[in-house]
């Protein structure tokens, strides 16, 4: 998969520059910025030393949707999980993307908040995955410019040593959507599940899907069951 990165609302001008000195270290060429493009001044110029080009070339957008459109594996990421106490919190480290994301195709959308609020709960819920760097539960959070070269690192080390053969044909974003859609209608009409339950059981099978790295073979067999269940 082709890496995108993609920050929402940064505060930092030289966290931006930063970030375009690491993506330049790791082969990752697509910038995208939620946000105002003042934030690229002097200084994002500066401490991006020689990747200015990714600077040149970075697409600004108004909202998370319009950035994520043509994404097709969203990836969210916080310095801050919650595990079992909340489901829609179960993280994957970036050595668990690395070792997938290379069976996989398309572009894969890194999705990094802001410095000090980070990503909120409802752009969190646009993401198809949820990821976080395991640091010291002492100081858990890192620099947004750190971050984001540990996780570049990761995927780009596992193409160098781990070149992964493809063995199948991976499920579409459109099978995937399908699928997710299919679920929901599901869910919604059935009435055994609680209202209170339903949303919940959208979010978690969305995200079982994103984290199983499907085949397409594996989608379609899901769609049938999901098409000829009656509830």
């Amino acid at each position: 998969m082709e890496p995108v990165v993609i920050l929402v609302n940064p505060k930092y001008s030289g966290n931006v520059g930063a970030i375009a000195r690491c993506m330049k270290n790791f082969e990752v060429k697509e910038l995208r910025i939620v946000g105002n493009k003042n934030i690229l001044d002097k200084e994002a110029y500066i401490r991006s030393v020689h990747a200015k080009d990714i600077l040149d070339k970075a697409l600004f957008y108004n909202s998370l949707e319009d950035a994520i459109e043509d994404i097709d594996l969203v990836v969210g990421t916080s310095g801050i999980v919650s595990g079992d106490r909340n489901l829609k919190r179960v993280p994957i480290t970036p050595r668990e993307l690395a070792e997938k994301h290379l069976e996989l195709k398309g572009k894969i959308g890194l999705v990094f908040g802001r410095e000090d609020d980070g990503l909120t709960n409802r752009e969190l819920d646009l993401c198809d995955l949820f990821l976080s760097i395991p640091t010291s539960p002492e100081y858990p959070v890192m620099n947004l410019s750190h971050a984001v070269a540990v996780i570049l690192y990761e995927l780009y080390i596992s193409k160098l040593e781990k070149p992964f053969p493809v063995k199948m044909r991976e499920a579409s974003k459109l099978e995937k959507d399908t699928l997710i859609k299919l679920f929901e209608d599901f869910v919604d009409t059935n009435e055994n599940i609680p209202e209170y339950r339903k949303e919940l059981c959208k979010v978690i099978f969305k995200r079982i899907v994103s984290r199983a790295f499907i085949s397409g073979k594996e989608a379609n067999t899901l769609m049938c069951a999901f098409r000829s269940k009656k509830v």
